[in-house]
């Protein structure tokens, strides 16, 4: 007769009882695996929560075509120490298409190269109007000075204001941008690029200029701007006029950005134009400027005023580092546990981190990518995640620099 079961460890109760206690590791989490997935999974929330809030937003984006009306438009172009740029790029302003407009290059009439090249220009073309400003400017930013100048000089109440560093791509630009602007529209920002292939992987510059890019074009679309780049965008004569132009950033360093987004009332006030017909690109192989002296320039913009993209970019920007240590921490807490033995199987903590892990570089990349090709980025996704891992120590580099008052 067979023997009753007595609960006693016997050889078949034996080999049934190992892999249930095997299985019993596999799903038991202590202290420090809770805290470092957790961390893990609410960083990686975050992030993809402001891919979907910011970036996102580009791909419902439509571009506003040109009608029957024509509004008249100055072009302001700042010319100092810039006689190579004005001479290769100027003709693309000039012999643009469209039937009323005016070019304005704000120069000094001690560059006696530049004044002759203009000169020049002047003779072939009558739509271009030469500003003389001689003033000495030794403790603001003399671009910004320049385009306020020309544009106190305009005729028009519709003004570009450009950088003679950038051509345009297409001959009806100036006809794109002022097609962007309605019975309310008082700012229009455009988006110049710096690569002429859009198949390109992005450089680490590269990289942080689409980043940069889409965060505040995605704020604009969000009714919440608080910057664009002066190097293409257009204003209301009116509306520049009447908060004194670029007077209150003379002396911050902001670089090409622009600082007058955020005197916008309501979200009609503003509109973008991303068309490729509208945009720009830059021509001076030895004229760019180094990913940290950008980098500051953009967080001197941003964090100089109050508003709430401030708060959103700069959580986003503490969420990125503590991701990756969160994600490094998983790792590592899982290699000492094989090292030790603590893990007969492989633990399905670690196989959940790798999957929010997984889940939020696919989430970024698409997103990111999509978003990046509204405004020709090149590649993007294929960058991802070591441009992010490169940037972390010019993040704690740009903190310091903060710190020290170099920001």
């Amino acid at each position: 007769m067979p023997r009753p079961c007595t609960g006693k460890n016997t050889s078949l109760f034996k080999n049934f009882r190992v892999p249930l206690r095997a299985m019993e590791l596999y799903y038991r989490l202590d202290l420090w695996e809770w805290i470092l997935l957790g961390g893990l999974f609410l960083t990686a929330a975050g992030l993809v929560r402001f891919y979907f809030n910011v970036y996102a937003r580009l791909l419902k984006y439509t571009v506003p075509v040109p009608g029957e009306e024509k509004k008249p438009v100055s072009v302001v172009i700042s010319g100092k120490n810039q006689y190579e740029m004005l001479k290769k790029n100027l003709t693309f302003w000039l012999e643009q298409k469209y039937p009323c407009f005016e070019v304005i290059v704000v120069y000094e009439n001690t560059d006696e190269d530049i004044a002759s090249l203009l000169q020049e220009f002047a003779r072939r073309y009558d739509k271009l109007k030469l500003i003389n400003a001689n003033q000495s400017i030794n403790f603001f930013d003399e671009k910004k000075f320049s385009l306020s100048v020309g544009v106190k000089s305009a005729e028009n109440e519709y003004v570009i204001l450009t950088d003679p560093r950038f051509r345009p791509t297409s001959e009806y630009c100036i006809d794109y941008m002022q097609a962007a602007f309605g019975p309310k529209t008082n700012i229009v920002i455009g988006h110049p690029v710096n690569s002429a292939r859009k198949t390109r992987i992005c450089s680490f510059s590269g990289w942080r200029n689409a980043e940069n890019s889409l965060q505040y074009i995605g704020f604009a679309l969000k009714g919440k701007a608080f910057t664009g780049r002066r190097t293409l965008i257009a204003y209301r004569k009116s509306f520049f006029l009447e908060h004194q132009g670029y007077t209150d950033t003379y002396a911050l360093n902001t670089g090409v950005f622009d600082r007058l987004c955020p005197h916008l009332s309501q979200k009609e006030d503003l509109a973008l134009q991303l068309a490729p017909q509208a945009e720009v690109r830059f021509t001076d192989p030895h004229g760019h400027t180094g990913t940290y002296r950008s980098e500051k320039q953009y967080l001197n913009t941003l964090y100089s005023q109050k508003s709430s993209a401030r708060t959103e970019i700069r959580l986003y920007r503490w969420l990125t580092p503590l991701f990756f240590l969160f994600l490094a921490g998983n790792i590592l807490y899982f290699a000492s546990g094989m090292n030790q033995g603590r893990y007969p199987l492989l633990p399905v903590w670690i196989i959940a981190a790798g999957a929010v892990a997984l889940f939020k570089f696919v989430i970024q990349a698409v997103v990111m990518q999509k978003a990046g090709n509204v405004i020709r980025s090149g590649l993007l996704w294929l960058c991802l995640p070591l441009y992010e891992i490169l940037y972390l120590p010019l993040q704690v580099a740009l903190c310091w620099g903060k710190k020290r008052g170099r920001a």
